[in-house]
């Protein structure tokens, strides 16, 4: 199994097989950031696309590192384009039908407890907790990717964790 680096640069050349060989080891991470960072899972899974589209045109900037974290960087800065896109397209159809929800595509009741709990979390503890916790970057590669201070980076992972903790104490999951 070749390195990420080696895979990196030789997508870096051109060579498609090398792209999607790194696109399979990291997507269910690019897509767990997307999931936990967006308000709807069509939403996260435009955000994945468009994250692995734009690692496939900057693979070449990759230099080395952790390639997950530099990928989930990526699809923190989709999440950020499409929130910021998402706030001057805002519209209330009245038209608009409502969907049933599909529970059988519903997950275990544990995550989506969990689910729900990240979505009560302030947007700057979501995101790394999201980050750090649930996609596994180290505080310095979230801080990186935010462009938050080291320590605020991890005060935001504490103290999510915490509010996590006591929320789904309180709802007899945890």
């Amino acid at each position: 199994m070749k390195p990420d680096i080696d895979l990196a640069r030789d997508a870096a050349s051109g060579q498609e097989a090398a792209f999607e060989a790194l696109v399979r080891r990291h997507q269910g991470a690019v897509r767990g950031v997307a999931r936990r960072l967006a308000r709807h899972a069509a939403e996260a899974d435009d955000i994945a696309q468009a994250a692995f589209l734009t690692a496939w045109r900057k693979t070449g900037s990759y230099r080395g590192g952790s390639f997950k974290a530099w990928i989930c960087t990526i699809a923190y800065r989709e999440f950020l384009q499409a929130k910021r896109k998402r706030k001057t397209e805002v519209e209330f159809d009245e038209g608009a039908h409502i969907v049933a929800f599909d529970s059988s595509a519903a997950r275990l009741p544990e995550q989506l407890d969990l689910e729900r709990a990240l979505k009560t979390l302030p947007e700057n503890q979501r995101i790394c907790v999201v980050l750090c916790v649930a996609s596994g970057l180290s505080h310095g590669e979230a801080a990186t990717a935010t462009g938050f201070p080291l320590g605020t980076v991890k005060s935001h992972v504490n103290r999510g964790v915490a509010a996590l903790r006591k929320q789904l104490a309180a709802e007899d999951v945890a």
